[in-house]
């Protein structure tokens, strides 16, 4: 039976919010590494992140469970025709990612659990150096790789965890400056090395290699939220009960990105801000969430200042469209503030 996953704030706050954990289930027959990816309307680069798995196990047993998220593309019955040694469950509801990814985990025989996005694939040595490493190193709760787009270009996947001094700095200066930048929190970590293991708060869903035993402690993802900063909550909770998230460039992969949201749109740009407020709520308390709130509709009023002239113009461009979105979100959030989702349990869901 897990350990209840209801965070325990850092600040000595209380939510008074819970969500889904149940009973995770047993199997006589333990595997080494599971691999839950969760699906939606992204068949096709799903299929290649199942066949990078398979193709690249390093002589370990690895068990592949794909969750559904109702998708309308003809997922599931692809994935069981051309996939019959992966376990497909179609869980004919769409709980976001977190719940998705909890579906699977309760189905989970692994040692190690890996959280896997369904745009990654997985390179040649990649499995067997993470679990060679997480052997090696049983300090580490929750490990992450270095990241290749497609172009082969880095992507930046470590992260400090959200703090209202870090929205402050974000009203003046603008993301592309900060997330390259060792000033303004570093928030980053551009002052590190990428080329060695490091401690971090916090490290992209895309790819998140867990003990089983980890979890079973600290309890699943939270599922209030429906997609983006549940692996923030995640990392919290697990450096809360004394473990380490881990950065580690000699575990590679590549990762398309955003298959299944969109590059840039309005609703991934209100998603994302919804789920940091949730997060500040749950883990700091909800007065540091409303000022969360008032500082990130400062800088998007800030920001308006500088986009008036093309709003003039057109109010139909992509940027006015991101800009309206998740400047309207932020007004009606100071008066409803984000308090999650409630998803049916994990534990009842898929076929």
């Amino acid at each position: 039976m897990a350990a209840n996953s209801k965070t325990q704030p850092v600040n000595g706050q209380m939510d008074t919010m819970s969500h889904n954990v149940g009973t995770l289930e047993n199997s006589k027959k333990a595997v080494d590494i599971t691999a839950v990816i969760v699906n939606y309307n992204t068949r096709e680069v799903t299929e290649n992140a199942i066949t990078s798995v398979l193709r690249c196990t390093g002589g370990l047993e690895v068990e592949i469970i794909v969750v559904d998220n109702a998708s309308s593309d003809g997922s599931v019955q692809a994935f069981r025709a051309e996939f019959p040694q992966v376990k497909v469950i179609d869980t004919g509801y769409n709980g976001g990612y977190a719940w998705g990814n909890n579906v699977g985990i309760h189905k989970a025989r692994g040692r190690y659990v890996l959280i896997l996005n369904p745009d990654a694939l997985i390179h040649e040595t990649t499995l067997k150096r993470a679990v060679d490493y997480m052997n090696a190193h049983p300090e580490v709760g929750i490990l992450g790789a270095s990241v290749s787009l497609e172009d082969g270009s880095r992507q930046l996947t470590i992260f400090r965890f959200p703090s209202l001094s870090n929205l402050f700095w974000h009203i003046f200066v603008p993301n592309r400056v900060i997330r390259k930048s060792r000033h303004f929190g570093d928030q980053r970590y551009a002052s590190q090395p990428y080329d060695q293991a490091i401690d971090v708060d916090v490290v992209a869903g895309c790819f998140m290699m867990l003990p089983r035993k980890v979890i079973d402690q600290v309890g699943l993802m939270d599922d209030r939220f429906f997609m983006y900063s549940e692996e923030t909550e995640w990392c919290l909770r697990v450096k809360q009960a004394g473990y380490s998230v881990r950065y580690n460039p000699d575990v590679q992969i590549t990762h398309y990105g955003a298959v299944s949201t969109g590059q840039s749109s309005p609703w991934k740009s209100v998603e994302i801000t919804r789920s940091q407020i949730l997060f500040l709520r749950i883990s700091r308390g909800p007065a540091s969430a409303m000022a969360a709130t008032v500082l990130m509709l400062l800088g998007e009023l800030f920001r308006g200042v500088w986009l008036l002239p093309s709003l003039l113009r057109s109010s139909k461009t992509q940027k006015a469209a991101l800009w309206s979105a998740k400047t309207g979100f932020l007004i009606k959030a100071l008066f409803n503030q984000p308090k999650g989702q409630k998803p049916p349990p994990a534990e009842l869901a898929g076929r």
